[in-house]
């Protein structure tokens, strides 16, 4: 006999009296506005051509609402496949409540592909922000993952996060970064921890693009307000092997671009041209500037003094 899994009561079983317990409706709540306002299952939701606002219907305050959601993913016009997937998704809730969960029954008698699973399975660990627990679903190299960018942007952007997991998942899944969001967020994250694979990145991109994040790559680490770190990153950007075309965005950027105004910004350029060999007889006055304490075991004002020697007249 077919299962039939569009009939709430057939699925559900002993347990379709079932309601979520306050608890559990707060947690989704607060995920829900932890994750700026939409869920995964709001995108999934809205994928299957549910028009209705997924926060109005989800989570189900009672075992009515519960229900009326139930019909409305029926209802859908989805293919049953999606359908099914969402319906898994509502009753992976109930496996924190009740001992016997109808989620792994529902699973093996519709045949759900494993793909589905995976996915909904990490989503839905994803909604309830167990990060870790999610990647081992969602990195799984047989799926075809959706919503890549906007998980990006979940595992750099929520406070509970560990920046190494949003790492470790664009390496295994190399989201699109279509999303301008996540391209952001993943190249502020490059920027503090590795300024030569955000510049990397930034080549990556179409031209426009290209500029911006090397202007934001450069605003970041003038900005940087631990003066070790400050230094450390501004000797890598300094020293860093660029394009002719960089050459000139980053000179722009320092001189009369976003970074103008920070404070070091003209030392930069300067810093830059002995770095590369570029120094004119114009440069003299303003290597007579260069002054501070040891950096990296370079003392500014002996270094100073040999490229004044040296800088042509």
């Amino acid at each position: 006999m077919a299962f039939n899994w569009q009939e709430f009561n057939t699925v559900w079983r002993d347990a379709s009296d079932f309601s979520l317990e306050q608890k559990a409706i707060d947690n989704i709540v607060r995920h829900r506005k932890e994750f700026g306002d939409e869920l995964f299952f709001d995108r999934i939701w809205k994928s299957i051509g549910l028009t209705q606002p997924s926060k109005k219907t989800y989570p189900p305050r009672s075992n009515q609402d519960l229900r009326s959601l139930w019909t409305k993913v029926v209802q859908s016009p989805a293919p049953d496949e999606q359908k099914l997937a969402l319906l898994y998704y509502i009753l992976l809730d109930s496996r924190q409540t009740l001992k016997t969960s109808p989620a792994d029954t529902f699973i093996r008698k519709t045949h759900l592909p494993q793909k589905y699973e995976l996915l909904i399975l990490g989503l839905w660990e994803l909604d309830h922000a167990q990060f870790a627990r999610a990647l081992e679903h969602l990195t799984d190299p047989t799926l075809t993952l959706p919503f890549a960018d906007q998980i990006l942007v979940a595992l750099l952007k929520h406070p509970k996060s560990d920046p190494s997991l949003a790492t470790a998942f664009y390496i295994c899944v190399s989201p699109p970064l279509e999303d301008p969001k996540a391209l952001d967020a993943y190249s502020d994250l490059l920027s503090s921890k590795d300024p030569i694979q955000a510049v990397y990145l930034a080549r990556r991109q179409d031209q426009t693009n290209h500029k911006r994040l090397l202007d934001k790559l450069v605003v970041k680490i003038l900005q940087e307000k631990t003066p070790n770190r400050r230094a450390e990153q501004a000797t890598l950007l300094v020293g860093m092997a660029l394009t002719k075309q960089e050459e000139e965005w980053l000179e722009q950027c320092l001189l009369s671009g976003p970074a103008s105004k920070l404070p070091g910004a003209s030392d930069t350029v300067l810093v830059r041209r002995i770095a590369t060999g570029k120094l004119s007889a114009e440069d003299g006055e303003a290597i007579g500037r260069l002054k501070g304490e040891k950096i990296d075991g370079v003392n500014w004002e002996n270094v100073r003094q040999s490229i004044q020697d040296a800088v042509p007249t």
